[in-house]
């Protein structure tokens, strides 16, 4: 668990976007782990394993009609969230402009990322955030390599649309 709490909960959270619910998936996660151990197979990577639970969990998640009362996004630059990967928004050599316009434009494409279909967002934050080899999004996600490759494909090139008329 200690070896991968951190990546699984990073992996959650870009999923359900709020963090308390990232918490609560993250350690459901972990006991129907523990509880369904003996399901394993040992010739699978665990990793793999582990983020298919995840993974169906989220689904699951998202599709619960408490997720869509309370869907909040949280923001990148919100100083109350501790541990966020914010700091490169700080650094000394960008001036309050272009710090600035790069919180927009990160806001922006956390947005875009948010509204892409389940089908497209999973396998591009495992490959582009989570950096997952496309071999092993493919066993998580249970589709073949090639699906991967057009996912990702399809789901960069509605980003860039999306970020392209928003003026990015």
């Amino acid at each position: 668990m200690d070896r991968h709490k951190d990546g699984v909960f990073h992996f959650i959270l870009r999923q359900v976007h709020n963090e308390a619910d990232a918490i609560e998936l993250a350690m459901e996660t972990f006991v129907r782990a523990y509880f369904n151990i003996a399901k394993f197979r040992p010739a699978a990577k665990f990793t793999t394993w582990l983020y298919q639970i995840a993974l169906n969990l989220c689904r699951d998640h998202v599709r619960s009609r408490a997720y869509q009362r309370s869907f909040r996004t949280i923001s990148l630059h919100d100083p109350q969230q501790e541990g966020s990967d914010t700091d490169f928004l700080s650094t000394t050599d960008r001036g309050p402009d272009q710090r600035m316009e790069r919180i927009e434009e990160l806001d922006a494409l956390e947005k875009a990322i948010s509204e892409l279909s389940a089908e497209l967002k999973a396998p591009l934050i495992l490959t582009a955030l989570e950096n997952r080899q496309q071999a092993e999004v493919a066993e998580i996600l249970g589709i073949s390599l090639k699906a991967v490759e057009t996912r990702v494909y399809r789901a960069r090139r509605s980003l860039l649309e999306k970020m392209n008329k928003l003026g990015f």
